[in-house]
């Protein structure tokens, strides 16, 4: 069983009881195991810095993002704010890299367009399908949605000024590097031995 799929479990859990479970590896694990490694690794991705034991830690690439956006991904729309508080951040300070001239609201609000975008941006008219529909049916046709370029998504870009797009797409693609990392690094903790 994927750490995502314990991790979901868990949040859901009306039991977090100490006893061990049998997991599908055979291994014992909790569902208070499951949310433990994900505090654990919120923490670690945060600092930067994973303890490897007693005294001692190994420096990781910091993604204070990381665990936010995997509870958001798992159904907890709590984070949001926090989400938005970092990214704001991260965007006002990446725009001196890139040379664009923004303030700590703008970045905030940049921040705001694109977690919309990422969490709710698909394609109004064509429902996220990329296709346009049959007139007078529910059936899809072959011909692409002329407002997403039959894509599904709305398009980033033309929400931003020319010379903030680079930006915006940076942002964005924090947030799909963000994703994953929390979950790698709870599970190694909770699981050093299975095979990730």
């Amino acid at each position: 069983m994927a750490y995502q799929d314990r991790y979901a479990r868990a949040i859901n859990s009306s039991n977090l009881k100490s006893a061990s479970n049998k997991g599908d590896e055979g291994m014992s694990y909790t569902d208070t195991d499951a949310l433990g490694g994900m505090g654990v690794a919120d923490r670690a991705l945060t600092e930067g810095r994973l303890v490897t034991g007693p005294g001692t830690h190994r420096p990781i690439k910091p993604s204070p993002l990381s665990a936010a956006v995997a509870r958001l991904l798992m159904g907890d729309d709590r984070t949001a704010h926090g989400i938005l508080d970092v990214l704001g951040e991260m965007a006002f300070e990446h725009s001196w890299k890139l040379h664009v001239k923004l303030t700590r609201v703008q970045a905030r609000d940049m921040a705001v367009a694109c977690y919309g975008w990422y969490r709710y941006g698909a394609c109004k008219p064509c429902g996220g399908h990329g296709k346009t529909l049959i007139p007078g049916t529910t059936a899809l046709s072959d011909h692409d949605c002329q407002v997403c370029k039959g894509t599904g998504k709305l398009l980033l870009e033309p929400q931003f000024r020319p010379e903030q797009r680079e930006l915006a797409r940076w942002v964005v693609g924090e947030l799909e590097r963000s994703a994953g990392r929390a979950f790698d690094v709870a599970a190694r903790k909770i699981a050093p031995s299975l095979d990730l």
